[in-house]
C-alpha cells in the first residue's frame, strides 16, 4: 500500500510538472532546420533541432549553443552542439543562433532580445520544460553564454562557458545561475585569466566558499576540476593544459568537455552536487551502471526523470525515482529515462 507522504509526495511532482511544462505542449510542432525571425528591425537566423522522436506532449530540455567569432549556427549544428546532441537521446530540443558580423557583440542589448525571442518562440510553439533551459559556447559564444546567465537568470538554469571573456556585457549578475567554466592554461586568444574573471564573478554572486583551484601548466596535456562550496547556486571550474579550442583533451587525452557539461546541467536540474572537491575531469573514478538496472525501493535520493545517473565521473546517484529506469547512452553518460 502506497503511504500518504509517499501518495503527496508524488502529486507534488506532478504538479511541478505540469507546472514547468510551456504553453506549446500539445501543439502541431515546426520542423527543424533554419529559421528566421525580425528582432529590432533586423532579420536574424537560428537553427532549430527537434529529437528525432519528439513528443508533443513532454515537456522537452532546450540547449542554446552560441558560436564562436568567425562562426555559425552551421558550424554549432554541424558539429552537434558542442557534443551535446549525441548524449541528449530524445530529451532536449537544440538551437543554434547567428551572431550578427559573426560575433555577440550584443550591442544595446540586441543578442539578449533575439535569444528573448528564441525563448518566447519555444515556449509558445513546442512543448519545453521552462526549468531546464541552458546555453553553452565556445570563445565569443562561451561570452554569450555568460551574458544571457547575467540577463536571464530567470529563464537560465545553468550555463557552460568554453574559454569565454567579458565580450558581450552582463547586465544584472546579481541573481545566481549554475556556472561551469573551461579554460586552457595555454590560451594565447583569451588567456586564462579572463576566464578566471567570469568564474569569480559567479563564486560571489553565488555565495561561494574561497578555495584554492589548482591549473594545469600550459602544454601539459591534463586537466583539474574544482567544485566549489555554494550556498545559492554551484560553481565548477576545469582548467587544462590546451590553448584556445572548443574540444579540450585532459588526462590520457580524453576529450572532456561534453561529458562535464551534460553532467553539470543534469546536476544543475537535480539539485545533486558534490562541494569542494578536485579531481581530473577525464581520469575521475567512472561510475559503471547496468541499462535498466534499478534498486528494489528506489527513493527520493535517487536521480528524477531525465536526470544522469552514472558514466565516467558521475559522483551523484545511480537509481532513478520511480517511473524511470536508469539507460547507459555512452562511458561518459547514463540517464533515467
Amino acid at each position: 500500500m502506497i503511504s500518504i507522504p509517499t501518495l503527496a509526495l508524488a502529486l507534488l511532482s506532478a504538479l511541478q510538472a505540469v507546472d514547468a511544462a510551456s504553453a506549446g505542449c500539445g501543439k502541431a510542432p515546426p520542423s527543424s532546420g533554419t529559421k528566421s525571425m525580425t528582432v529590432n528591425g533586423k532579420q536574424r537566423q537560428y537553427i532549430l533541432q527537434l529529437p528525432a522522436n519528439y513528443d508533443r506532449n513532454k515537456a522537452h530540455r532546450v540547449v542554446i549553443g552560441y558560436h564562436w567569432r568567425d562562426g555559425s549556427m552551421n558550424d554549432v549544428a554541424n558539429g552537434g552542439f558542442y557534443g551535446l546532441r549525441s548524449l541528449a537521446g530524445d530529451s532536449t530540443i537544440f538551437v543554434a543562433p547567428n551572431g550578427l558580423n559573426a560575433g555577440w557583440a550584443n550591442n544595446g542589448g540586441e543578442d539578449i532580445t533575439f535569444t528573448d525571442q528564441i525563448v518566447a518562440m519555444l515556449e509558445n510553439d513546442l512543448c519545453v520544460d521552462e526549468g531546464q533551459f541552458f546555453a553553452t559556447g565556445w570563445s565569443y559564444g562561451g561570452s554569450m553564454s555568460h551574458s544571457v546567465a547575467c540577463s536571464r537568470p530567470n529563464v537560465f538554469k545553468a550555463v557552460s562557458v568554453i574559454a569565454g571573456a567579458q565580450l558581450s556585457g552582463c547586465s544584472g549578475g546579481s541573481t545566481p545561475v549554475a556556472y561551469l567554466g573551461i579554460h586552457g592554461a595555454a590560451d594565447n586568444v583569451l588567456p586564462i585569466s579572463l576566464g578566471r574573471q567570469l568564474r569569480d564573478k559567479w563564486l560571489q554572486t553565488n555565495g561561494c566558499a574561497s578555495k584554492n583551484a589548482p591549473e594545469p601548466s600550459a602544454g601539459q596535456q591534463s586537466d583539474i576540476k574544482t567544485v566549489y562550496s555554494c550556498s545559492r547556486a554551484p560553481v565548477t571550474w576545469i582548467g587544462h593544459g590546451g590553448g584556445h579550442v572548443p574540444d579540450p583533451s585532459g588526462t590520457n587525452g580524453v576529450k572532456f568537455a561534453p561529458g562535464e557539461t551534460w553532467s553539470f546541467f543534469n546536476a544543475a536540474v537535480s539539485g545533486g552536487s558534490n562541494p569542494g572537491t578536485t579531481s581530473s575531469a577525464s581520469t575521475a573514478p567512472a561510475t559503471t551502471t547496468s541499462p535498466g538496472t534499478q534498486p528494489t525501493n528506489p527513493g527520493a535520493n535517487c536521480s528524477p526523470r531525465y536526470s544522469q545517473c552514472g558514466g565516467q565521473g558521475w559522483t551523484g546517484p545511480t537509481c532513478c525515482q520511480s517511473g524511470s529506469t536508469c539507460q547507459l547512452s555512452n562511458n561518459w553518460y547514463s540517464q533515467c529515462l
